[in-house]
């Protein structure tokens, strides 16, 4: 691995490709701290309480179909699903998930007439997890598998799965996260739910035993779609585990 640049990022909120609407990105994980100092000590001592987690960032205002204004102008109630690719979105590039709530919907007009937005999610439930693009963003227009993702050995802290399908033409599509020990017999691991619509994204965990290579089976009576997905194994670690 290397240091790399800001460049060539993309972000999804709710099924919804929004990386060319999307100006600048924010991302944090803070921690809320207790303060538990005794009398004896002469520096402040804390504990780790709460964790949480921001994604905020500023949009421009696209009212086309599939794109910021119909995604986001909603303001759901209901809990969405963004994902973050950090290193441009290739297969095994870093990514971010989060489960979380729309905070709000704001824009600004300038005096220089541009319109930029505002918009923060809040995490629900789960901080921000960093794993990996297992498939890159892609339009795929036959059942079957794709290639698979070697993760050096297998892991025992469950996994964490995350779906955007961006585009849609068919009836029906399941993608299926499968692993296997040698890169040949793969079995099924955790199932996305069917679709059967556009802009759908999902979360899914499974626990116990990872194995060392990953794969995604497409499957349904579809014409095409367009879908990614990013994958983060559990680590020893975390104190919630899959």
């Amino acid at each position: 691995m290397a240091k790399k640049s800001g460049l060539t990022q993309q972000m999804y909120v709710g099924g919804f490709d929004l990386s060319n609407d999307v100006g600048t990105l924010d991302l944090g994980s803070p921690r809320t701290t207790l303060e538990v100092t005794g009398i004896d000590k002469s520096a402040i001592e804390r504990l780790l309480a709460q964790a949480d987690g921001a994604i905020a960032f500023t949009p421009y205002f696209n009212d086309a179909t599939g794109q910021e204004h119909l995604a986001l102008r909603g303001l759901a109630r209901t809990d969405v699903e963004v994902l973050v690719a950090l290193a441009g979105g290739a297969k095994g590039s870093v990514s971010a998930i989060m489960t979380a709530k729309q905070a709000n919907y704001d824009w600004t007009r300038a005096a220089d007439g541009s319109f930029t937005g505002q918009v923060t999610t809040q995490a629900s439930g789960v901080t921000p997890e960093y794993g990996t693009i297992l498939l890159a963003k892609a339009t795929i227009s036959s059942t079957g598998n794709s290639a698979s993702e070697n993760n050096g050995g297998s892991s025992s802290a469950g996994l964490a799965g995350m779906i955007h399908l961006t585009a849609f033409s068919g009836t029906d599509y399941t993608a299926t996260i499968q692993d296997s020990t040698n890169d040949s017999c793969f079995c099924t691991l955790k199932a996305f739910a069917q679709i059967t619509a556009v802009n759908k994204a999902e979360r899914v965990t499974v626990s116990g035993t990872v194995n060392q290579y990953l794969r995604v089976n497409h499957g349904g009576t579809f014409n095409s779609v367009d879908v990614v997905i990013a994958t983060r194994r559990g680590e020893s670690v975390d104190k919630v585990s899959y």
